[in-house]
């Protein structure tokens, strides 16, 4: 808790030390408006949108996202008004490829004693498993959210999520960030909701809401299975079940250590991982990275030609749904030098992909006007007349939650254009923008921001975020409940 302290008391310091640039209601005011700035300055120069001709009116959004921002932000007074203001900014694109990380938080929140998560279609009472203020047995553990303050629970937590902290437009995000309507960090004024109505084994009960206060520090930590991400223990590796089943977990796309440690392992068990009986994707969590490695996976079982021709034969006739863009301005030309530089840090490993974004930053660099620039990739291409036979026929599952995703979305559709069946949840959905390059600081210290530098072109089916092949009622990290339910699916006629 303590450790927030020092960068409080240095935000007081320097807020005063900015007064100086003219006269303002608070020093959180100033602090606010220099970050709006800030970040709607990259967002004009480097988000692809502005430019891009099928969006006519991204500029306009813009304009008026920042407007409202840049109004809200003379009124900010403490640390709580700067931190909506930031937050509410970034949610207004609704696209998780733009988004704020906070440096600093408030050492409390509020919270009720329970929080609610998303599983198969409802949201239902779950408490922390390891928090000692979840103490309270009611709503009881499991119990649906019916409603709050006498609204139906959908129109309850739209009005409280929506726009501010959450994009509640995508079934994802609602079911992995609803928890946020029974957390506060205003621990002063009304609560969130008076009380709430639950079903519990189709019995209806009244709650009356006693909100009080958690520390930050022991909540924060919580909150990855809520989320779906942020666990620390995401692995990236491969188990044989003693049936022969194989289960290859993809924690992320960006630890490019252990994926290449990954596919060589894969490589020397080739025949082993081809004669399984079945063999589960988990991209539980997977927020991302390096694409490029769901088609070289994708090639160890099924094979390579028939992951190319498979990829070609299926790919969309219509022109609007092709083509990768670049930003062509000079302010993305230095994000993407900047996003080199912090790959080259990492090692050896990521060699590659530090040369790759040097060089495409070499080349919008070089450009002498803004605009878009066509990478070379993700044209459409000649359909193959034959496609070969894979190398593997056994059943595919590819497992995923409402935090997979940006590559983790791709990935999945590389392995369901083989064949493989999608189970658990709805992906995580992305947008035509992808790319995010940062972190980039704020001014005032407080926090760092994401931007998207691409456009991807592609049909809405592939964006991700629709309901999966079959749809897991149950908790998201129930490995054990996971594994049993797929293993029965695996036997069964009718998973196909």
């Amino acid at each position: 808790m303590g450790r927030h302290l020092p960068a409080l008391l240095c935000v007081g310091v320097a807020a005063a030390a900015w007064l100086s640039d003219g006269p303002v209601s608070s020093p959180w005011a100033n602090i606010a408006s220099k970050d709006v700035e800030a970040f709607c300055t990259d967002i004009r120069g480097v988000h692809p949108g502005m430019v891009d001709p099928l969006s006519p009116r991204f500029a306009n959004q813009v304009d008026r996202a920042c407007e409202t921002a840049t109004e809200h932000a003379r009124e900010a007074a403490a640390f709580l008004d700067w931190m909506e203001i930031m937050q509410s900014l970034v949610t207004s694109f609704r696209d998780g490829h733009t988004g704020i990380t906070f440096t600093v938080v408030p050492t409390q929140l509020r919270w009720p004693g329970f929080l609610i998560d998303g599983q198969g279609g409802r949201w239902v009472v779950r408490r922390p498993s390891s928090s000692s203020a979840a103490t309270d047995s009611n709503p009881p553990e499991g119990a649906e959210l019916v409603g709050c303050d006498g609204q139906p629970a959908e129109k309850f937590l739209e009005q409280r999520l929506d726009r501010k902290t959450v994009d509640w437009s995508k079934e994802p995000e609602r079911i992995r960030q609803a928890f946020r309507a029974f957390t506060t960090y205003r621990l002063d004024g009304p609560p969130p909701a008076k009380w709430c109505r639950f079903r519990r084994n189709g019995t209806l009960v009244d709650v009356t809401l006693e909100w009080r206060p958690i520390s930050s520090v022991e909540m924060q930590p919580l909150l990855a299975p809520y989320l779906r991400r942020g666990a620390t223990s995401r692995p990236i590796d491969v188990a044989f079940a003693p049936d022969g089943h194989a289960w290859v977990r993809f924690g992320n796309f960006k630890n490019e250590t252990a994926l290449k440690a990954l596919e060589s392992e894969l490589l020397a068990k080739q025949a082993m991982l081809r004669s399984a009986p079945y063999v589960v994707f988990d991209l539980r969590g997977n927020g991302g990275g390096n694409s490029t490695w769901g088609e070289r996976f994708a090639s160890i079982l099924w094979g390579k030609e028939a992951v190319e021709a498979r990829r070609l034969a299926t790919q969309s006739s219509n022109p609007a749904d092709h083509g990768k863009y670049w930003r062509r301005s000079q302010a993305a030309a230095a994000k993407m030098h900047a996003a080199a530089a912090e790959y080259a840090s990492q090692g050896p490993d990521f060699v590659d992909i530090a040369r790759y974004w040097r060089e495409l930053g070499d080349t919008i660099a070089a450009a002498k006007e803004d605009g878009l620039y066509q990478d070379e990739c993700c044209r459409p291409k000649p359909r193959p007349s034959l496609v070969p036979k894979s190398a593997y026929t056994g059943k595919v599952f590819v497992l995923t939650d409402a935090g997979c995703f940006s590559s983790g979305v791709v990935v999945m559709n590389t392995l369901k254009r083989m064949g493989a069946i999608q189970v658990g949840e709805a992906s995580g959905q992305n947008e035509v923008y992808g790319e995010s390059v940062g972190p980039f600081n704020l001014p005032s210290g407080l926090g760092w921001y994401r931007i998207p530098v691409s456009i991807i072109r592609q049909p809405r089916s592939s964006l991700g975020g629709l309901p999966p092949d079959i749809r897991w009622t149950g908790r998201m990290d129930d490995d054990r409940g996971l594994r049993e339910w797929i293993a029965a699916l695996a036997s069964s006629d009718s998973s196909r």
